[in-house]
């Protein structure tokens, strides 16, 4: 693993996102206790951020994308310096305890596979206004929510985890009395997740990973345009 600092991160997933066209803002950094350290943005496709950002029209209502690059700072640290870097770190057992661990040869620690740099987060959503404006009823909300697990499911098979996320919301009448109000969903989006092992990830690994998040995070966007045309 080549040595890698949070910047450098940061710049590679920006750089993705701009290869596919998105523009991001409301970029946001900082930590989570013990050793998390976390960037996010929400992204745009670039030219219905520039139409929003130039006041052209009072808005725009538009598929958005959080991202969320979640870093273990330990794990980070550990890929830098290595195996030889850690051990400077700890120190040997008493001769009296274990005669296999005092005897532990540098040359024979390695970094466990398990271990995961991060993961890449993306939530893909509508705009509010597209959910206030449809149908709510009960088979309309099942019909979006198997048209959105579809559409997850198609463009999710390289990504470690996918979903689809869909909130209530109960319509205010002036008198529900006996009748079940009406649930409108709120809160809509799909879900993926990448796993970014600590091993065997250097500058190279992590931009292509980053690619293929930018990649699935523009066409869901675009896919979301249809599902809602089509609803």
């Amino acid at each position: 693993m080549t040595q890698l600092t949070r910047h450098q991160i940061g710049s590679l997933l920006l750089s993705a996102l701009r290869g596919e066209g998105l523009g991001v803002r409301d970029l946001f950094e900082g930590r989570q206790e013990p050793l998390s350290w976390f960037f996010r943005a929400l992204a745009f496709d670039q030219s219905e951020l520039d139409i929003m950002e130039s006041g052209a029209v009072d808005a725009l209502h538009a598929p958005s994308a959080l991202i969320e690059l979640m870093v273990d700072e330990m794990a980070l640290a550990c890929g830098n310096i290595g195996p030889d870097g850690v051990l400077t770190y700890l120190a040997m057992l008493p001769d009296e305890t274990s005669e296999e661990l005092t005897a532990l040869d540098p040359g024979g620690i390695t970094l466990d596979p398990a271990v995961m740099l991060g993961y890449l987060n993306l939530d893909v959503a509508p705009p509010s206004l597209w959910l206030e404006e449809r149908e709510s009823t009960p088979s309309a909300n099942e019909s979006l929510a198997m048209e959105l697990a579809k559409m997850a499911q198609n463009l999710g098979d390289t990504s470690d985890n996918v979903g689809v996320r869909m909130e209530g919301m109960l319509d205010p009448g002036t008198d529900w009395g006996d009748t079940p109000a009406e649930v409108r969903p709120a809160g809509v989006s799909v879900h993926f997740t990448f796993d970014i092992p600590l091993v065997g990830t250097g500058e190279r690994d992590l931009a292509q990973v980053f690619e293929t998040g930018a990649r699935i995070a523009g066409e869901a966007m675009e896919r979301m345009r249809a599902v809602f045309r089509e609803a």
